[in-house]
Parts: C-alpha cells; sequence; structure tokens
C-alpha cells in the first residue's frame, strides 16, 4: 500500500475517532468538547478549512461528471484499456485524496477549538456531513477495486457514482453552510 494511502487512511481514522470522542463527550457532560484549539488558532483554521471544503466540492463534481464518466468511454476499448486507465487515475490520487482528508480533519479538529466565527451548530453539522462522505468512501474505494481486478460493470459504476454522489452533495452542502458561516456579519455590526 502506497504511503500516501496510508496518511488518508490514518486521517480519515482520527477525523472519525475525533468526532466520536467530541459525541462522546457531549453525552456524558452534556457541554460541548473542550477547546483544545486557542481562539487565535480557530479563525485561520476555519478559513483553511472553508478553502478545502471548496476546493474538494470542485473536485468531487469534477470526479462525478468528467473522470468517472471516462470509466464507460474507456470500457469500449475492451479490459485491457479500461484498466489501465483506472490503474493511472489510481497512481494519480494524492493530488485528490490527502486535501480531502486534511478537510475532513480540520473540520473535526474545530469541534475542539475555541468559538470563532463558525457556530457551534454549523460545526457540528459540517462535521457530521463530512462523516457522511467518510462513511461513503468504502463504497466508491470498492467499486474501484472490482472494476481494477475485472474490469468494468455497469453495477460496479453505478455503486461508484452512487457513493461520490452522497460524498459530493454532503462536501458541497457542508462548503455552501461553512461559507455562509464564515461570511455573515457579527451581530453586533448592523449594516448601512
Amino acid at each position: 500500500m502506497p504511503l500516501y494511502f496510508v496518511v488518508f487512511l490514518a486521517m480519515l481514522a482520527v477525523s472519525v475517532l475525533l468526532y466520536l470522542g467530541a459525541i462522546a463527550t457531549v453525552a456524558i457532560t452534556r457541554r460541548s468538547p473542550p477547546s483544545f484549539i486557542p481562539a487565535i488558532a480557530a479563525s485561520p483554521l476555519h478559513a483553511i478549512g472553508v478553502a478545502l471544503l471548496w476546493s474538494s466540492v470542485g473536485i468531487c463534481w469534477l470526479l462525478f461528471f468528467n473522470v468517472y464518466r471516462i470509466h464507460v468511454d474507456m470500457s469500449a476499448y475492451g479490459d485491457a484499456a479500461f484498466q489501465a486507465f483506472s490503474k493511472g487515475y489510481t497512481r494519480r490520487l494524492p493530488v485528490v485524496v490527502l486535501p480531502y482528508a486534511a478537510t475532513c480533519l480540520i473540520w473535526i479538529l474545530a469541534l475542539w477549538s475555541a468559538p470563532a466565527r463558525v457556530s457551534r451548530r454549523a460545526l457540528w453539522t459540517i462535521a457530521t456531513l463530512l462523516i457522511v462522505s467518510i462513511i461513503s468512501t468504502p463504497w466508491a474505494a470498492g467499486a474501484q477495486d472490482v472494476m481494477q481486478d475485472h474490469g468494468y460493470s455497469e453495477a460496479a459504476y453505478r455503486q461508484l457514482q452512487a457513493s461520490h454522489l452522497v460524498r459530493s452533495v454532503a462536501i458541497t452542502i457542508a462548503a455552501v453552510w461553512a461559507l455562509a458561516e464564515v461570511w455573515r456579519l457579527p451581530r453586533d455590526i448592523t449594516p448601512e
């Protein structure tokens, strides 16, 4: 297994564990998780998170509408051409999966930060949507594995597209919510 993929899986695992820890903390104490990240770091963390979210939105929809559709086109040239394309695609995955994993990790870490411009409610919503996207990931990866090993199949392609659609929609909703939260005016300032 390539090193980048181990890093990717580790970042997702840490994200899920931090999320579960935050849920457990809220369930036990009935309060928000303690702030291990100070307020001075929370705003930059949120800004980086918004940028990564929107980057992930672009990548997700590009994959859904363009790259994964090439699978169908390549299958017309036979399994050898299709599998060569598929292997070439997966060799270039670090540029896709590492920013995605960083996005998940940053927003879940934000649950453990001091309050900043993003409300607690929005942080929980964004983190939960990213957990939904993480949960959809194994189905997409499983479909990719099946097609790499056995060639194109319509069932595997539908599984890939369906799971990736869940991920794309979840990340898009999270990105819109995050942008709306970050750009909102402070409550004590009225527009002129």
